[in-house]
């Protein structure tokens, strides 16, 4: 069927706004019914910035020519990536289904240096027949992916005030009927942040097949909105007359955080406040200063993607980095983006962030190829990122 075919069917379904510029997020409330979703772009002027700004978007983690709509991988269709180092970030756009989202910039694509050496990576696997490299036919196998900056094969929506006590907000596969145990990420956000702020990076990780609960606090230090949010999913998984029932991996589960919600992910990473089966952390430019627990560091349990800026006007000689990098005593791949603190929300963060959950929630071996080898990293090689460094690597 062509690809025209399949975005008049699904338009006519009502499932995507009839856009092929990004796939539209459907916004619900815990009843059903439709929700505020406020669009945040990257580098947009109203991001709060403590008196720094973050500047003008910025492109997307090396460009890339995209997800094509309609095709084996990509059945809900999506945008292209940004192009190059200077291009428009691409990625998953956050806004209400009724809304027409904006084409983005830099469709003429160039890959970077990460994705060719995923891609080097990816045609080995391919060749050799690996569950990473199925078809999205394949039920219970991902489909393969070689632009992780690119929106993913899953369109994506968001659910809001849901969770415990109606605090939270879920980023989603619309479609979880597909016969895969989707991976769980925790989101914590920074002091001065809402969800709406990261609600770009967060539906770019649902539209990988990730399921990402976030609290709608902006104090999450301590690790208990991680906490909360995870064990509540996990019972969910468990129960039969919800929507989540039988559809999650409780074994493959993620916390990330920005900021404060940085410092969060660090002490959920160590079992704080309480044991939660997480088994990889992700935290952008992390602020220690907010945790009781000033031995987080020493006692994370997973692996950790620590991501730092090297403007960053909260840690303005990299002390900060230099001490989570020290006292790291697992698995530690640290880099540095070239910005400031509010770049978290930089479409340049989608690449990378979805190689690391891909690698490790989801076995992507293609994805390994942007954090390792030391000497010839995807991420060593991109003009975005400066000292890659890895302590305790993986074989």
């Amino acid at each position: 069927m062509k690809t025209t075919g399949i975005v008049t069917i699904l338009c006519a379904l009502g499932h995507l706004a009839c856009s092929s510029a990004k796939p539209a997020i459907v916004t619900t409330s815990a009843d059903g019914g439709g929700g505020h979703n406020a669009e945040t772009e990257a580098g947009s002027p109203d991001l709060p910035s403590d008196g720094q700004a973050s500047g003008p978007p910025l492109g997307g983690f090396g460009g890339g020519t995209g997800a094509e709509a309609g095709t084996a991988t990509n059945p809900g269709g999506g945008a292209p990536g940004g192009g190059g180092v200077s291009g428009g970030g691409g990625g998953t756009g956050a806004t209400d289904a009724s809304t027409s989202p904006d084409a983005p910039s830099g469709s003429d694509a160039i890959p970077s240096a990460s994705d060719a050496a995923a891609r080097e990576v990816a045609a080995s696997i391919v060749e050799g027949g690996t569950e990473d490299a199925a078809s999205a036919g394949d039920a219970g196998a991902w489909p393969a992916v070689t632009d992780f900056s690119a929106p993913g094969p899953f369109p994506p929506m968001r659910q809001i005030n849901v969770g415990p006590g109606g605090a939270y907000d879920i980023f989603r596969p619309t479609d979880l009927a597909d016969h895969r145990k989707h991976p769980i990420i925790s989101w914590a956000n920074g002091t001065l942040f809402s969800v709406d702020d990261y609600q770009m990076l967060l539906s770019h990780w649902a539209s990988h097949g990730f399921v990402v609960i976030a609290n709608h606090t902006n104090t999450t230090a301590g690790g208990a909105t991680h906490k909360a949010g995870i064990d509540w999913l996990v019972a969910q998984n468990a129960t039969p007359t919800g929507p989540y029932f039988g559809v999650l991996d409780p074994e493959q589960i993620g916390a990330a955080g920005h900021s404060q919600g940085g410092g969060a992910t660090i002490a959920a990473g160590s079992n704080k406040p309480g044991i939660t089966g997480i088994t990889a952390t992700l935290p952008l430019m992390p602020l220690l200063s907010f945790e009781t627990d000033k031995t987080i560091v020493a006692h994370q349990l997973v692996p950790m993607f620590n991501i730092n800026a090297s403007m960053d006007n909260r840690d303005p000689t990299g002390a900060i980095a230099n001490q989570i990098y020290e006292g790291a005593v697992t698995e530690l791949v640290q880099a540095a983006f070239i910005g400031v603190h509010e770049d978290a929300m930089n479409a340049k963060m989608h690449g990378p962030t979805v190689a690391w959950w891909r690698w490790k929630l989801m076995g992507d071996l293609q994805a390994k190829a942007v954090f390792y080898p030391a000497s010839g990293c995807g991420l060593c090689k991109d003009a975005d990122w400066k000292l890659v460094r890895t302590k305790n690597p993986a074989p």
